[in-house]
């Protein structure tokens, strides 16, 4: 409790049961609560608390069991189906695919660059949704921060480290 009082935004992931992540929103009192969805199989952990997230990080597999709509389903029928379970605003990866942003201002994609070499590609996804929170909540618009979380991820990526180092100059790059 006293972690999510003194924290100014929430990362969580759909590892935690449902009653779990019901009582984590409520513990954030209003703070805006990200997540991660995991697999799809444990996405729909997060069916109950979908209107309550700020954010939901996700891959496509993940995305279409949430919107309900067929694998090879149109971006914008996947993001309608996603808007339509309660879920506000949301960013759906695609491998080394375009990644797709939504949220109250419209939808767009980025497509990230190649990475340099591919290292390991264990913690690419973690890394972006950090680094997409941290942005947002210095205030960049969704479409910025993810811009940092696309750099980021691509890093990681490049990384031989599980845990890499990285500067504010290297995610500029």
């Amino acid at each position: 409790r006293q972690e999510v009082a003194a924290a100014d935004a929430i990362l969580c992931d759909a590892n935690l049961p449902s009653a779990a992540l019901e009582r984590l929103l409520l513990l954030a009192a209003g703070k805006p609560v990200f997540a991660i969805a995991i697999s799809p199989a444990k996405v729909t952990r997060l069916i109950p608390v979908l209107d309550g997230l700020a954010q939901l990080f996700m891959n496509r597999r993940e995305a279409v069991v949430l919107a309900g709509v067929h694998a090879d389903a149109a971006e914008r029928e996947m993001i309608d189906g996603l808007r339509c379970s309660g879920l506000a605003s949301g960013v759906v990866t695609a491998g080394g695919g375009p990644v797709l942003g939504f949220d109250s201002t419209g939808a767009f994609s980025i497509m990230p660059p190649a990475p340099r070499k591919v290292a390991d590609v264990t913690g690419a996804g973690d890394a972006l949704a950090g680094a997409t929170v941290a942005a947002l909540l210095r205030g960049l618009p969704l479409r910025q921060a993810l811009r940092e979380g696309v750099a980021t991820a691509t890093l990681t990526i490049e990384s031989a480290n599980a845990v890499p180092e990285f500067s504010a100059a290297s995610v500029a790059e």
